[in-house]
């Protein structure tokens, strides 16, 4: 689904992270780890079109360059505040990219609409605005409306962030019953450790002083023979030692 080869992102030129090479396969969960302002969430925008790459090369779901297809998305995504619009409720929220990218008629796309919100377990839920919700119930509302279109590959970006250790394992469970029942393909962006080795998918995790990818492994792997000594620091919890 993805291929990225010596990848090189950032802003106006300048590289954030280079050097990148990674694969992810048909219905793998990958996530993407790393400390705050290391590249994480610009690493997704590249990834999904929103940011042009510095260097090297990518292909997103067959496609080099995902900003400029201008046919039906092959994947969805679910940025890190839901990004749903207030003004509409739910199931119009999840209406919206049926109604852009396909001919169905209003009393079926209702229809696939309230299957994808009850998918996510917000059955009942459609004629809530966002703002009557809670944030996890926000979240699950947004993976609804990535999935409106089927795609086989979905991008996440730190699903479980301020969410209550319940709903966090909850939404965790949503992820895996995506790729295990579904076999979706599911990029995450996300620090929380409890996450992390809930889901256990393999891990890319970058380096903001190293500026590119500093290992790449499932957690357990991670944690147990760490490559790196941020990544010990990482998945163990501890303080990094102050450099003289």
């Amino acid at each position: 689904m993805i291929r990225a080869r010596d990848l090189a992102i950032g802003y106006g030129g300048q590289p954030l992270q280079a050097g990148l090479d990674f694969d992810v396969a048909p219905g793998e969960l990958f996530m993407i780890l790393g400390g705050s302002g290391c590249g994480k969430s610009t690493l997704l925008r590249t990834l999904v079109g929103l940011l042009p790459p510095v260097a090297g090369t990518m292909e997103v779901a067959g496609l080099t360059s995902p900003a400029s297809h201008r046919e039906r998305p092959r994947f969805g995504v679910m940025f890190q505040l839901g990004a749903l619009f207030g003004s509409m409720t739910l199931e119009q929220n999840v209406s919206l990219p049926l109604e852009a990218w396909t001919d169905l008629d209003p009393a079926t796309v209702r229809e696939v609409a309230l299957s994808k919100l009850a998918l996510v377990g917000l059955e009942g839920a459609g004629d809530k605005l966002p703002s009557e919700i809670s944030g996890g119930m926000n979240k699950r509302a947004s993976i609804a409306r990535a999935l409106a279109l089927d795609p086989p590959l979905l991008f996440l970006d730190e699903p479980s962030a301020g969410l209550d250790p319940i709903s966090a394992a909850s939404l965790d469970d949503l992820i895996l019953s995506l790729r295990d029942d579904h076999g979706t393909a599911v990029v995450i962006v996300t620090h929380e450790l409890a996450s992390i080795f809930r889901l256990g998918g393999r891990c890319l995790m970058l380096d903001r002083e190293a500026g590119t990818s500093i290992a790449l492994g499932t957690p357990e792997e991670l944690r147990d023979h760490p490559p790196h000594p941020t990544v010990r620091s990482f998945f163990r919890r501890e303080a990094e030692a102050a450099n003289p």
